[in-house]
């Protein structure tokens, strides 16, 4: 039986994966491949023998809009489980061992013939690594395990590139955050802001249906939707409601807004506009520009249960 719940389990976390990458625009997606081990010299598997391949839950491919005509290759494992370890060490370590798995079958990939096969057009590749961690714990919705791995050290010599770990939290948030602008607009893009890297202005767009894997686990999200009135921006935010921090997300805005936003809405998931409304007059009453203050706006997103998006498994519970 547990191997049968064990991949139920993992089935489950695959499909509300699937679901999410349908969202945030990872089209090129290849499911459940297995890529060729050629460092089984270095690379073991459970006991200890060498390594004949790496399970990687998905591939993803697209170019990059944030570097210009460079194509992101990325690996996803996804873990699906019925709850987080209950202490620090606990997922530590075992974010320890999520992280070997993927970093070695990351090691191989360059043998696989996906690696070879380029999107026209681009002249650099960039393979990174995404982990989903979930768990089906009911109420846990926004349980997360980034903040536990603060102290975390590579103590066993892992050879990883770049690493993002998706857990609860972070999947929650992306995913209300998508729910709440299409709530507004259907026809949404993620806003691309520039960075350096992807300056060419024949090539870049400033905009697209595709979420960079850079901005997976951001604590901010931004979107473009048109309204009647003209251009929207609109910037989800995880963190919780303070002056402060508005003010810093305004100074954010003014700097991706300007000559194209004609409103900028900030949504927070505790705004309350009874007791925030005045704080908010008071801050932009402060700022010069006075056509800026007026497009500014702050709204209110829900916190749903991203873990929906796999069935009727996490409804049963």
């Amino acid at each position: 039986m547990s191997g049968e719940k064990s991949k139920s389990s993992g089935e489950y976390g695959e499909k509300i994966a699937s679901e999410i990458l349908e969202l945030i625009g990872w089209k090129n997606v290849l499911n459940g491949k297995n890529i060729a081990c050629v460092k089984n010299d270095i690379h073991q598997g459970a006991e200890g023998n060498p390594r004949q391949k790496h399970g990687v839950d998905f591939i993803v491919k697209y170019e990059c809009p944030l570097i210009t005509r460079s194509e992101s290759n990325i690996l996803i494992s996804v873990k699906h489980r019925d709850g987080y370890p209950e202490t620090q060490k606990g997922i530590t370590t075992q974010f320890k061992s999520f992280l070997k798995d993927i970093a070695e079958a990351t090691e191989c990939y360059p043998s696989h013939e996906l690696f070879s096969q380029r999107i026209k057009g681009t002249k650099k590749l960039e393979v990174s690594n995404v982990i989903m961690w979930f768990n089906s714990t009911i109420d846990k919705e926004n349980e997360g395990v980034i903040e536990e791995l603060h102290s975390f050290r590579n103590s066993d010599n892992v050879n990883f590139k770049t690493v993002y770990l998706f857990d609860n939290k972070k999947a929650n948030f992306l995913y209300s955050s998508i729910r709440y602008v299409q709530s507004r607009c259907t026809d949404f893009f993620f806003y691309y802001p520039d960075t350096g890297f992807n300056m060419d202005s024949t090539e870049r767009s400033h905009q697209g249906r595709v979420l960079p894997v850079q901005f997976i686990n951001s604590p901010i999200q931004l979107f473009k939707i048109v309204e009647s009135t003209g251009n929207c921006l609109v910037i989800t935010v995880e963190d919780k409601f303070s002056i402060e921090y508005f003010e810093r997300i305004l100074q954010l805005a003014r700097l991706i807004t300007e000559n194209w936003a004609s409103k900028i809405v900030i949504a927070f998931s505790d705004y309350n506009n009874y007791l925030n409304e005045e704080d908010i007059v008071k801050s932009k009453m402060k700022i010069k520009d006075t056509e800026f203050a007026q497009q500014i706006f702050v709204d209110k997103f829900s916190y749903l249960d991203f873990r929906n998006l796999g069935g009727a498994h996490n409804e049963d519970k």
